[in-house]
C-alpha cells in the first residue's frame, strides 16, 4: 500500500493488484482508495485520477450523504431483528453499560459522548455487536427454517458467524452460514439473503439460471431487494 498526498481529495491510498484488469475507486473512512493493475506508472495513474475527478467528487458527495444517514445521538432507537436497540442516557462519564429490558436492549451511554468519533463508536458496535451475536445464535436458524420451509427446501446444515463483508455463504458440501449482521436488516432484506443462499444449493455461480432461481424465491423481487441491500446503511459497524 503507497500513501500520497492529492491537492483536492488529500490522502490517497494506492494499491497495485496483479489481479486487477481497471481502475477501482473506494471512498473509506473519509479516505480515498484506489486498486489499480500492477503494470501501471505513475503517469498513468495520475492521468486517471484527472480524467475522474467528476466522479470522484460525487463518490465522496456519496459518501458524505450515507455517513449523515449513519450518524447516531443518544436517544436514538436502531432496528433490530427481534429487538430494537435504545441508546440512553448513562450515569456514568466513561462507560457504555448494556442491557436487556424485555426484547429490547438498552444501552446506557457515557455523559457527553459523541457516538460518531471513530474510537467511541468502535467500542459501542464491539458492545453491542456482542449481544446481537449471542441473540442471533437461535433468531436466524428460525427464520432460516420458515423460509426454507415455505420454499419447500429441506432443512441444511446453518451456522451463524461475524463475518461482515459476506452477509451469507453456501459451501459446495450444501452448509449454509449467515452472518450476525442480518440482524440490523429489516426482515425483507434477512429473507432476500437466506433465499440466495438457498438458490446456491442448486447453482453454485451467479448466472442466469441462479438469478431466475432466487428471484423465484423472492417472489419476483430479487434485483430490488439487491439494490435496497447494496444502499442499505449499516448504523453499527
Amino acid at each position: 500500500m503507497y500513501t500520497f498526498c492529492d491537492e483536492e481529495f488529500g490522502e490517497v491510498r494506492l494499491r497495485a493488484d496483479s489481479r486487477a484488469c481497471r481502475v477501482i475507486f473506494r471512498v473509506k473512512e473519509g479516505l480515498l482508495y484506489v486498486t489499480v493493475p500492477r503494470e501501471y506508472t505513475w503517469s498513468q495513474i495520475a492521468n486517471v485520477m484527472d480524467e475522474n475527478r467528476e466522479r470522484l467528487r460525487l463518490l465522496f458527495a456519496r459518501y458524505e450523504a450515507t455517513r449523515e444517514k449513519r450518524r447516531l445521538s443518544i436517544g436514538d432507537r436502531i432496528p433490530c431483528y427481534g429487538g430494537d436497540i435504545c441508546l440512553l442516557p448513562g450515569i456514568d462519564s466513561k462507560r457504555f453499560l448494556f442491557r436487556y429490558q424485555g426484547d429490547c436492549l438498552q444501552v446506557f451511554c457515557p455523559q457527553q459522548a459523541d457516538l460518531n468519533e471513530p474510537n467511541v463508536h468502535k467500542i459501542l458496535s464491539r458492545g453491542v455487536c456482542r449481544f446481537v451475536y449471542r441473540r442471533a445464535q437461535s433468531l436466524l436458524p428460525r427464520r432460516f427454517v420458515q423460509v426454507s420451509g415455505r420454499l419447500g427446501i429441506s432443512p441444511v446444515p446453518l451456522s451463524v458467524g461475524r463475518g461482515r463483508r459476506k452477509l451469507g455463504h453456501c459451501t459446495f458440501k450444501g452448509e449454509i452460514q449467515l452472518s450476525f449482521y442480518l440482524m440490523f436488516l429489516p426482515e425483507e432484506l434477512i429473507d432476500y439473503v437466506i433465499c440466495h443462499e438457498l438458490a446456491h444449493l442448486r447453482y453454485m455461480n451467479h448466472g442466469p439460471q441462479f438469478h431466475a432461481l432466487c428471484n423465484r424465491y423472492c417472489g419476483g423481487k430479487e434485483l430490488l431487494l439487491r439494490k435496497k441491500l447494496r444502499s442499505f446503511p449499516f448504523l453499527i459497524s
